[in-house]
């Protein structure tokens, strides 16, 4: 369950990181007589500016261990918290009593996964905040991306078409948003 292909990028590297292009202030905004539009634009690039640097870790309920480690050193690094981010639209595909018995076991094995990372990340200093959704993982990563001025940077598990059986080292994409949602 990889998001390489909601930011369109691919590298083959150990770990891609990809800075997400910086967008302005539209002077056709104020040229047109609409200061509210540049005046909100501007509050949010000073938002993700000045607020503290976050990293959102996301997984889909199965904690891959090279996502989980790349996350930790990177908040020890930064000095910053990680926002652990499960989604699934699997159970979506169901209706029923399916659809109920396969989101209880997502959201049970979400909340697991995430109380041993959240007891590790806590041992080494970082503070944790676990989120859980079902629905498309591009809209929910983008709504959490966008209520949070400070997630700077987006690590995800690779493709699965990128993980190879034997494979010593696993490329895990990171996505470098800073300034980026306007």
């Amino acid at each position: 369950m990889g998001f390489a292909n909601w930011f369109g990028k691919k590298k083959n590297k150990d770990v891609n990181v990809e800075k997400v292009k910086t967008e302005s202030v539209d002077m056709g905004a104020m040229a047109a007589g609409n200061p509210s539009d540049a005046a909100g634009a501007l509050a949010r690039m000073l938002d993700q500016q000045n607020a503290p640097t976050k990293v959102l870790m996301v997984q889909d309920g199965e904690y891959m261990q090279q996502v989980t480690d790349y996350a930790m050193k990177m908040a020890q690094r930064l000095d910053c918290d990680i926002i652990a981010l499960d989604v699934t639209e699997r159970p979506l595909q169901f209706s029923g009593d399916r659809k109920a018995r396969e989101t209880t076991r997502f959201l049970e094995m979400a909340k697991s996964n995430a109380e041993k990372f959240s007891t590790m990340a806590q041992a080494q200093g970082i503070k944790v905040k676990h989120i859980v959704e079902i629905g498309a993982p591009e809209e929910v990563i983008a709504n959490v991306s966008a209520s949070d001025p400070g997630i700077r940077y987006v690590l995800s598990k690779p493709e699965s078409d990128a993980v190879e059986a034997g494979q010593e080292r696993t490329h895990v994409p990171v996505f470098d948003l800073h300034c980026s949602r306007l």
